[in-house]
């Protein structure tokens, strides 16, 4: 249920829907998240899930569920302390449509994760963190992601793959100087982590389980 805030700012009545105050507070916090943990667990797997809200990490991508569990997972991740984020584009049984944004949002994610913008876009309107998913496969991919961050200012970027995000973040601060930016993919040790953070990347989402230590 949406419900409304009233408030003042220089004397003057302001009204807010609770889904925008919260996405306030999400945004707020969205830099400290990111530098708790420089590591993002993206759990594929229901097995990996304890291991993940056990982690350093504040910030948890699911990668799996249905809508019949998305709102346990949810709450298993929330309980933890964590923050939930869903990959709507690899969830099962959920078009990337309005209907199923509002249901993540009731079901108690804090986020969503998808390469559509129309899905990003409705993320936004229901209080929910924005993150684009982006393949930096060539210039062209590259392009396209710059045309689209020109339309539209996601919360987060995530760069697949991680590898090529160091390349690929200068030209997209030049659209979004202050966009941070996340790896993903083909990252195989914590060595590879530093040195990607070192290069400017803000965290890295990775699936392996020995990895979520920092």
């Amino acid at each position: 249920m949406r419900y409304f805030l009233h408030f003042k700012v220089n004397g003057r009545e302001k009204l807010i829907s609770s889904g925008q105050s919260e996405l306030e507070n999400r945004r707020a916090n969205l830099k400290t998240w990111l530098e708790q943990s420089r590591v993002i667990p993206s759990v594929r797997l229901a097995e990996n899930l304890a291991l993940a809200c056990a982690s350093p990490a504040k910030l948890v991508f699911l990668l799996f569920g249905s809508p019949l569990t998305a709102a346990a997972l949810a709450r298993q991740i929330s309980d933890a302390g964590k923050v939930p984020i869903a990959n709507l584009d690899l969830l099962s049984g959920f078009a990337r449509d309005t209907a199923a944004i509002e249901f993540l949002a009731r079901a108690g994610v804090a986020g969503v994760i998808s390469t559509h913008q129309d899905a990003l876009r409705a993320a936004r309107a229901n209080g929910l963190l924005a993150f684009q998913r982006t393949f930096a496969l060539d210039s062209v991919a590259i392009a396209n992601s710059i045309r689209t961050l020109e339309r539209f200012e996601p919360d987060v970027i995530e760069l697949l793959p991680a590898v090529a995000a160091p390349s690929v973040i200068p030209l997209l601060r030049a659209v979004q100087p202050k966009l941070p930016a996340i790896g993903c993919g083909l990252v195989r040790s914590l060595l590879q982590i530093d040195e990607l953070v070192r290069q400017g990347v803000a965290a890295i989402s990775v699936s392996d389980p020995s990895l979520w230590v920092v």
